[in-house]
This record gives structure tokens, C-alpha cells and sequence, in this order.
């Protein structure tokens, strides 16, 4: 069974152990982030995607006052690179602690946590499609993606 967090009405999906993806946090969410025992933020939006979005150095700047590592690796849909699947394999790969994956709506945050698992993790591609399935995101494009980048 698929474990959800709420935090100011907004859904934090767990899609693997001690991951969670999730769309646009705010600032008023930190606290409670930080209640929840996540000790790393990962920020897949690119800043200025929206009016009024919150930047990323403000949101970095108040996890890290939280005592919550938070790392950037922002990207469109069109733009993902290599590299920044493989800096997103770092950061998830042997973390034992909980993780928070974050971009608009978390469809890119799943679609770089699903490539990162298949190219640098070892995670079974059919594995990975069902958990991002099972949280709400559509996951057909993976499989074109995985060829795109061997």
C-alpha cells in the first residue's frame, strides 16, 4: 500500500523507501517537512517557470536553516541531461534517510527518479514504471527515455 504524507493539503507520495515526490512546495511547508523527519530536499523546477514561484535560493535557504540538506537539479521536460540524471543518482543512492522530490506537479521528479533508477540505481525497469504508476503519474515515456540516454 502506497504511503502518503499531508502537509498543508498537498500530497506526498512514496515512491520507494524513504522517497517521496510531490508538486511545488511553499515556504509555509518547511516546518512541518521538517516534522515529518525528511532530511533531504531535492528541487527538479527550474526557477521562474510561474509567476509569483516561490525561488529556489529561498526555499534552500529555509530548509538549510531547518537542518534539511536541499540540492537543485532543475529541468524542463525537454532539457534533461545525462549529468543530471547521474547527480540525481548520487544524491538517492544509498540514502537511508527520507527524501523529498519536488517540481510542478512531481511528474518530472518521478521521471528523473524512475531514469535514475533504471541507468545508475539497478532498479528493474518494469519495477519502476509500476511505482510511478501506483503514485499517479503516467510513466510510458520511460522506456523511449532509457533508450534516449544508453
Amino acid at each position: 500500500m502506497q504511503k502518503i504524507i499531508k502537509i498543508k493539503g498537498q500530497e506526498l507520495r512514496n515512491i520507494d523507501e524513504g522517497i517521496f515526490i510531490t508538486g511545488q512546495i511553499s515556504e509555509d511547508m518547511m516546518q512541518e517537512i521538517k516534522n515529518e523527519n525528511f532530511c533531504m530536499i531535492i528541487n527538479n523546477r527550474p526557477d521562474y517557470e510561474e509567476i509569483n514561484q516561490i525561488k529556489n535560493e529561498d526555499l534552500k535557504y529555509l530548509a538549510e536553516s531547518l537542518g534539511v540538506n536541499y540540492y537543485s537539479i532543475p529541468f524542463s521536460g525537454n532539457n534533461l541531461q545525462n549529468n543530471q540524471i547521474k547527480e540525481f543518482a548520487n544524491l538517492v543512492q544509498d540514502y537511508d534517510k527520507k527524501a523529498l522530490i519536488f517540481c510542478r506537479s512531481g511528474a518530472r521528479s518521478s521521471l528523473i527518479w524512475g531514469l535514475a533508477s533504471i541507468m545508475y540505481l539497478g532498479i528493474n525497469e518494469d519495477e519502476v514504471i509500476k511505482k510511478i504508476t501506483n503514485i499517479g503519474y503516467d510513466a510510458s515515456i520511460i522506456p523511449k527515455m532509457v533508450e534516449h540516454f544508453s
